[in-house]
């Protein structure tokens, strides 16, 4: 059900630190903050709605009981706080907004959530901050002054906010905002002229209070592998996948920029000193630590630490049960947010808490399954879908094992990566995509697993984009679903867009072999050849064995004429690829257009011979085009149409494969429906 309501968030200020230093007297003040509060959301006809750790999420009918009951609240606390040391302080930030909401079971959702959320992530200790709208509707209607203090953009909230403070007797004015927003001239409501003649003064003759500086390079963050110190060898996937949980688990936190797994992993084994890989990674803070595992228990010992100052910011060691380990992580998340200075909104503070199972076996093998997930090899996926099938079989109400085994099989059935039948393959992806949604329809990597399986096997393209785009918006940090995403949109000519979420995708993982091609991939479709070279070089660099950045340069050498470079590159991408029949095909190409015949009849031959695919056919066709045999290169390209065959859709943007221009050919385009072309 839709309807319009005023949203209050509130949140103790220091909390997550005064936990960790003093876990009696913290449940102590918030077992007291809660008896203050909730008497008062009652008198003002609040409804609460969810309460998670130290916050609140509380919904008014009307914006000026919500502006009510934030002063009673904040004004009871001033009052308590005045009789207790500092120690003993309760500070509470408080957001209000107004806006459209829909309810669903029992919880609530939409922008004006999202608003109210974030205008209380961005207030200071003890004040009140409030949207326009709100503003506006309570003017007149309290005896406080509300004064524009600040706009500016809110994370994930699309058009700029403007952000107003009601004015509390002990506060000054224009105080509020904990964020560098913009400060114009006070706007002032609700006031009598003496108040405004002196706010004129303050805004004439300012009181200069410098905002403090801030690095925002410390909120991009490396997860080190942890150290495996067990006994037992094998525990090392355990180590590696759970470092990737804790990636995991930072990147659902809006603020940060939690560098990824396949980049953070050059560095496993590595004695290289924390300068040099902040530099490298080109981040501000380092979390590392180790992880030593007996039986059903482990002990995590972890610390972050600022790289520019070397500082340790924040270290503890866990003693707990595996089946603890969900805790453990959002705790991890917690802390690291806390001495980062940011705000964890509600919502995300929902995604942290989340335990996926208590089955500790089908946990050690859904991590063990990522392990082998990330080598990307025929072999490794297979390994890993055999641990993520065993993991379900051990708790099947456990969503995550799903999503990434729909992933699997997306790779077996659309990308080669396998021997399952495509048609078998493809229907068990959709099945344990769909499963991992019905257990949890928040599951980012979920709707990013749709969203690829929509894109490269159904040609669902509203449908992919739709799911991309629920997967950033639920998970901000994930670097693979920002490059699916830019794939996706280059594919369909939305080049802007492409280049934007691709480069993302590479502040997110610089050292990613993968994201890197993709990026010289997004410059071939935007025709910037010089700069696709340029960026392939790189990823050659970077990792000397990766077949796809040479296949991308080959194809470059390709466009601008160098067939020498071309056919080398071609080779070396043959090569590396262990034979791949698309590369074969290109590089019978190139020898049939620089006339050598023979080799161009030697490769066609080996890819005509059994057994018969669609990744030869599809290599066939790329030898007979250039071999001027266009109608025969046409009946294989309609024949690969009927079976949406994966890579006939790069035809959209490759033009160094296929630059056959004539009406069959552009028909076959028109019938894939691209976005571009509806």
């Amino acid at each position: 059900m839709r309807r319009l309501a005023a949203i209050m968030f509130t949140d103790i200020v220091g909390y997550s630190a005064l936990a960790q230093s003093d876990e009696a007297l913290s449940l102590e003040l918030l077992e007291e903050h809660r008896n203050i509060l909730r008497p008062l959301f009652g008198k003002h006809d609040g409804q609460e709605i969810e309460t998670a750790g130290d916050s609140f999420f509380v919904e008014f009918s009307s914006a000026v009981e919500a502006a009510n009951c934030a002063i009673e609240i904040q004004t009871a606390l001033h009052e308590r706080n005045n009789g207790h040391p500092n120690g003993r302080h309760i500070n509470l930030r408080i957001g209000l907004h107004i806006g459209d909401v829909v309810h669903v079971d029992r919880h609530v959702h939409g922008d004006g959530v999202n608003i109210a959320a974030r205008i209380q992530s961005v207030a200071t200790s003890g004040c009140i901050c409030v949207s326009e709208d709100i503003a506006r509707q309570i003017r007149n209607k309290i005896d406080l002054p509300v004064v524009k203090t600040g706009k500016g953009q809110l994370k994930n909230i699309t058009l700029p906010i403007d952000i107003y403070s009601i004015v509390l007797p002990w506060q000054k004015s224009g105080s509020g905002l904990r964020k560098k927003f913009v400060h114009p001239k006070p706007v002032l409501y609700g006031v009598g002229v003496a108040f405004a003649v002196a706010m004129a003064v303050l805004y004439l003759f300012p009181i200069k209070e410098p905002l403090p500086e801030f690095d925002a390079t410390r909120l991009r963050v490396a997860v080190l592998p942890l150290v495996n110190i067990s006994a037992q060898k094998e525990d090392e996937y355990f180590a590696d996948g759970l470092t990737v949980e804790l990636i995991s688990s930072l990147s659902k936190i809006s603020d940060l920029k939690v560098i990824a797994r396949s980049s953070t992993m050059k560095y496993k084994n590595l004695s290289k000193g924390i300068n040099e890989i902040g530099r490298e990674l080109m981040v501000g803070s380092i979390l590392e630590g180790s992880v030593r595992k007996v039986a059903d228990k482990a002990r995590i010992s972890v610390k972050l630490v600022d790289v520019g100052t070397q500082e340790n910011l924040w270290s503890m060691d866990y003693d707990r049960e595996l089946r603890d380990i969900f805790m453990i992580q959002y705790e991890i998340a917690q802390n690291v947010a806390e001495q980062l200075k940011v705000i964890l909104a509600p919502p995300e503070k929902e995604q942290l808490e989340k335990h996926y199972t208590v089955n500790t076996s089908a946990y050690q093998e859904y991590l063990i399954g990522k392990h082998f997930l990330s080598n990307r090899t025929q072999e490794s996926i297979e390994a890993a879908r055999n641990h993520f099938e065993m993991a379900i079989l051990l708790d099947s109400g456990f969503a995550l094992p799903y999503a990434d085994l729909a992933y699997c099989y997306t790779l077996i059935g659309a990308a080669g990566y396998g021997s399952i039948p495509k048609k078998i393959a493809e229907q068990k992806a959709r099945s344990a995509v769909m499963r991992a949604l019905e257990i949890d329809p928040s599951l980012a990597e979920a709707h990013a697993a749709l969203g690829y399986i929509k894109f490269r096997i159904d040609w669902d393209w509203e449908g992919a984009d739709k799911e991309f785009m629920e997967a950033i918006r639920l998970k901000p940090g994930y670097a693979t679903a920002h490059e699916w995403y830019a794939l996706f949109l280059g594919i369909n000519l939305r080049l802007d867009e492409a280049l934007r979420e691709i480069q993302i995708a590479h502040e997110l993982d610089p050292m990613s072999s993968s994201v890197n091609t993709g990026l010289g991939r997004i410059y071939e479709f935007r025709n910037e050849t010089d700069r696709a070279v340029t960026q392939f070089q790189k990823t050659i660099e970077l990792d000397a064995g990766y077949a796809e950045a040479y296949f991308g340069l080959a194809a470059m050498y390709l466009k601008s004429g160098d067939y020498t470079k071309a056919e080398a590159a071609a080779k070396q991408a043959l090569q590396l690829s262990g034979g791949r029949p698309v590369i074969a095909g290109f590089l019978g190409g190139i020898y049939a257009q620089t006339g050598n015949d023979a080799e161009a009849y030697r490769i066609l031959q080996d890819l005509e011979a059994p057994p018969v695919s669609n990744d030869k056919l599809y290599a066939q066709a790329i030898i007979l085009h250039n071999q001027g045999r266009l109608d025969e290169a046409l009946d294989i390209l309609e024949k690969l149409l009927e079976e949406r065959y994966g890579l006939l859709i790069y035809s959209n943007v490759e033009q160094e494969i296929f630059k056959l221009g004539n009406e069959r050919f552009e028909r076959i385009i028109q019938k894939m429906n691209f976005m571009n072309r509806q």
